[in-house]
């Protein structure tokens, strides 16, 4: 039944066969990885691999079908690092591979669901990035009994799992590796005996622990994979001396620092504002608006309100010091991920993205080039896979980005997709067009694409 569904939504975005080589030819090659940039190269994809990256005059596979890329510039596709795939629902994996962003890391989740959606986009039933995922994310019991209350637009149960001891922690850790999930994510904790129970067992299975920020000691002492969102909240009240030896230890460490910035221009919108946006006003809504429906609304709204109560004056004023705090870290070395927290308000799948590396490099002052490396390298890198993914090599995945304009030159023209290639699958700029156009009926008509975390058992 499931695949009956699958098939009949995807109807007009499906995978193309993969029955021949595919090169790019005669274009610039950006792999930030090794940090060259390449023109008049050619790039040659079998499968689901890249088989060779050579100068354009060298002969290519004769029945290779050929995609000129005079003029324009080829990089590996984009990782988005913090997503929940179960709100953005099952239009925002188009709307990922349609904005040229190939992998993402689920950060919280109902695991059937985005475990099918994985398996389906394997095996070409639908289209969509490569999938990290966590399953449901862990809470201290007491946070889900909150959220009950307060009756919210979210099925709560449908995507975390209330922790009340370390004893349930280890439980629960267990069951998630034996279903199979990519990582673990803790957003709250009941206690520090918990969170360190998580990690100790998420170690034991051989599974990167990612978690919402808490005192950096601890999340030392734990041997966290990542803290997601920033280091610390509120920023750090350190001096410069202190604030380099904090984060020398976390380079020598590894730990990794998941910004995801791009989220307080959601919501800090003024509420009038985010009320036009919901309500689809064409004179100032966001043209991106046209591509989200039903339960992502509702829940945006429900955000809305909570935003106009007020407290994030204060992350406003912090700004300054957690992009000091960040571009302090890249300097020490500490290895750092690039998310958007697609779901939370005004925050898109796929398109917020771009804004999120646009931030990087014009407010916290990093260069392009790094910027890109952390936005293609960081989750294979996270994830043990550097070997396999990330750069435009021999034997790396065949996911690519091609662009109409240098992003080295501007940060902003990764927006400016030319195609993508999603695990060797070419898709042109017509391709993608349908695709999007796709969405926009689907949203506009019965919202089957949208997101069912909001529905109740």
């Amino acid at each position: 039944m499931r695949t009956m569904l699958l098939a009949a939504a995807t109807c007009c975005f499906v995978a193309p066969v993969k029955a021949h080589p595919i090169a790019i030819t005669d274009t610039t090659v950006i792999d930030p990885r090794s940090g060259s940039v390449r023109p008049h190269y050619t790039v040659v994809v079998e499968g689901d691999r890249i088989i060779a990256v050579q100068p354009a005059s060298l002969a290519v596979p004769k029945r290779a079908k050929r995609v000129s890329g005079a003029g324009k510039y080829l990089m590996p596709g984009l990782w988005d690092a913090h997503t929940h795939l179960s709100k953005t629902g099952e239009a925002g994996l188009t709307l990922f591979v349609a904005n040229g962003v190939t992998g993402v890391r689920d950060m919280g989740s109902n695991l059937d669901e985005v475990a099918g959606w994985k398996e389906a986009i394997r095996t070409g039933l639908i289209v969509g990035p490569r999938i990290k995922y966590s399953g449901p994310m862990l809470e201290a019991a007491s946070n889900i009994t909150r959220m009950r209350a307060q009756n919210g637009i979210e099925n709560v149960d449908r995507q975390r799992v209330g922790l009340a001891n370390a004893d349930e922690a280890r439980r629960e850790v267990q069951k998630l590796a034996l279903a199979g999930v990519n990582q673990i994510k803790m957003r709250t904790s009941p206690d520090l005996a918990s969170f360190e129970a998580v990690a100790d067992e998420a170690r034991r299975h051989n599974l990167p622990f990612a978690a919402h920020p808490r005192d950096p000691e601890e999340m030392l002492q734990a041997r966290l994979s990542s803290t997601e969102h920033f280091l610390t909240y509120p920023p750090l009240n350190l001096d410069a001396a202190a604030r380099g030896a904090l984060f020398k230890r976390l380079a020598d460490q590894g730990m990794r620092v998941d910004n995801t910035f791009v989220v307080y221009q959601g919501v800090t919108t003024p509420y009038e504002k985010g009320k036009r946006i919901l309500a689809g006003d064409g004179a100032i809504a966001d043209p991106r608006r046209k591509y989200v429906c039903g339960y992502l609304l509702k829940d945006w709204a429900e955000q809305l309100e909570e935003a106009r109560e007020g407290g994030f004056g204060e992350i406003t004023a912090n700004l300054p010091a957690w992009y000091r705090d960040f571009r302090e870290m890249h300097e020490a070395g500490v290895p750092l991920l690039a998310g958007s927290d697609a779901a939370v308000l005004f925050v898109y799948p796929g398109f917020s993205i771009h804004d999120q590396l646009e931030l990087m490099v014009r407010d916290i002052g990093l260069p392009a080039m790094d910027v890109l490396k952390i936005a293609t390298t960081g989750v294979p890198d996270y994830f043990g896979e550097a070997h396999r993914a990330g750069a435009v090599a021999p034997g790396q995945s065949a996911d690519l980005l091609l662009l109409d304009a240098n992003p080295l030159h501007d940060i902003g023209a990764t927006r400016r997709v030319r195609g993508v290639m999603a695990q060797g699958r070419w898709f042109g700029r017509a391709d993608l067009n349908k695709a999007l156009h796709r969405v926009e009926r689907d949203a506009v008509g019965n919202c089957q694409l949208g997101s069912k975390a909001g529905v109740r058992a």
